[in-house]
This record gives structure tokens, C-alpha cells and sequence, in this order.
């Protein structure tokens, strides 16, 4: 999923929120262990500045509440939240 979202934000152009909403209709069509992490890391990186690897350690938080060391201060806003 991040190596699709760098081709299609570094290669293609696409905007954030483009890129997102065709990776979900993506995710609907194929089995995905971790649908749910994904889902959340992909409405994080349509509004927000992340790198998309942050956004998908913020799903992993929010849907798995997963512990989450980071010194990127962005990423320790938005899980404070």
C-alpha cells in the first residue's frame, strides 16, 4: 500500500485525497488482514500533511491502540486527540 500511494503521489501526482479514495475502493475488492488500520491511514493521509507510514502507525493506534513511539510531533498531536 505505501510503495502504490508513493507512485501515485511521486510518479502520477495525484492529490492526497484522490490517492486515498482510490486505494479504499481498492481495499474493497481484495482480502486485507488489516482493512480497518488502512482504512483510518488512508482518511489520515487525504487531510492531513503525513508521510503515509505515519498514517498508517496512527491507524495502527486508533484501531489497535497500539503503542506508538515517535519523535514526529504532528504524529503525536493527532494521537493525543
Amino acid at each position: 500500500m505505501a510503495e502504490a500511494v508513493y507512485v501515485l503521489k511521486g510518479v502520477y501526482g495525484l492529490e492526497r485525497g484522490t490517492i486515498a479514495d482510490t486505494l479504499k475502493d481498492f481495499l474493497a475488492l481484495v482480502n486485507c488482514r488489516e482493512e480497518d488500520v488502512l482504512r483510518v491511514a488512508l482518511d489520515a493521509y487525504a487531510t492531513h500533511s503525513l508521510d503515509f507510514v505515519d498514517c498508517v502507525l496512527y491507524g495502527y493506534h486508533r484501531v489497535r491502540h497500539a503503542t506508538v513511539a515517535t519523535f514526529d510531533k504532528k504524529l503525536m498531536k493527532m494521537m493525543n486527540h
